[in-house]
């Protein structure tokens, strides 16, 4: 190998080495493979434009935050209406359940119109915190300006998604009971019944004895503070008849068949005898219910 070859020589064996070196990290990268992309960033979801009772806890937690923002909500008023130069203005449960979540109204030019125990539909927007000295049972709760008021019930304040009339009859001892219809709410499950005394005792039908067998879980009946649904007198008197309905916690309107239990339903000399009152209600409506 002469002098002159050797440079050459060593610049092919430099190039050769770049090479390998080169499809050496080309070949790591083709195995890593291509860089993961983050995921994009969960929007959060908005705010709704319209405060309702599902939104009424956070906001009566910090009324301040709510300022301005506009409301529907459904409540029962538990105070006896005032009359001042700002117009009528009574104080609500909007939790009207539990007797929770006490909140302001005012409705601006009214004098009347509205009574204790009234379930009202309120539209307007939170204007201020009240005061001490507002009537109110407590301090600091969100007022409301009302630009509608509306006068109403419990079941229009919480409408049935799906009502099953059932309308079926049971005749024991003198005694007729029908269970009317089934409604399924969204925040609870009402059943309406109407009890026949066609005997000459009187009827014991309290509500305390009701309960559902609802996919392996008894339900019981709900008593709520605030009422709204007229139940049957618990005694019923001979030759009369009553009728009403019971609440009790939500159920699926799309469920499985349960089953309505009432218990201790019987003439006041028979407390000591087990009789028993059973109907099969199915919420879709496809299989026709039986008692």
């Amino acid at each position: 190998m002469t002098p002159r070859r050797l440079p050459r020589l060593a610049a092919l064996v430099a190039l050769t080495a770049l090479l390998v070196i080169g499809a050496a990290a080309a070949a790591c990268g083709a195995d890593a493979g291509p860089a993961a992309e983050s995921p994009p960033a969960q929007a959060a979801a908005p705010a709704p434009a319209v405060l309702g009772n599902r939104e009424w806890p956070a906001a009566h937690a910090d009324p301040t935050a709510v300022i301005g923002r506009d409301v529907a909500l459904g409540a029962r008023v538990y105070s006896e209406p005032q009359v001042d130069d700002d117009g009528l203005s009574f104080c609500a449960w909007v939790d009207f359940d539990n007797d929770q979540l006490s909140t302001r109204v005012v409705v601006p030019g009214a004098t009347e119109g509205v009574a204790r125990d009234s379930f009202v539909r309120v539209e307007g927007v939170v204007t201020r915190v009240a005061a001490p000295d507002d009537a109110c049972l407590d301090a600091g709760q969100p007022q409301v300006q009302a630009s509608s008021l509306v006068v109403t019930n419990r079941a229009d304040l919480r409408p049935a998604l799906r009502v099953v009339g059932v309308e079926q009859s049971l005749e024991q001892l003198d005694v007729r009971v029908t269970l009317e219809r089934v409604e399924f709410a969204a925040d609870e499950t009402r059943i309406y019944f109407t009890v026949e005394n066609r005997g000459n005792e009187t009827v014991l039908a309290f509500g305390t004895g009701l309960r559902l067998d609802a996919a392996g879980a008894e339900l019981l009946a709900l008593f709520p503070i605030g009422g709204g649904i007229q139940a049957p007198r618990g005694r019923v008197d001979p030759g009369t008849s009553e009728t009403g309905g019971f609440l009790f916690p939500p159920l699926d309107p799309g469920g499985p068949p349960f089953t309505v239990r009432w218990l201790g339903l019987q003439a006041e000399s028979m407390t000591e005898t087990s009789v028993d009152w059973s109907w099969v209600v199915d919420p879709t409506g496809a299989v026709t219910p039986r008692g």
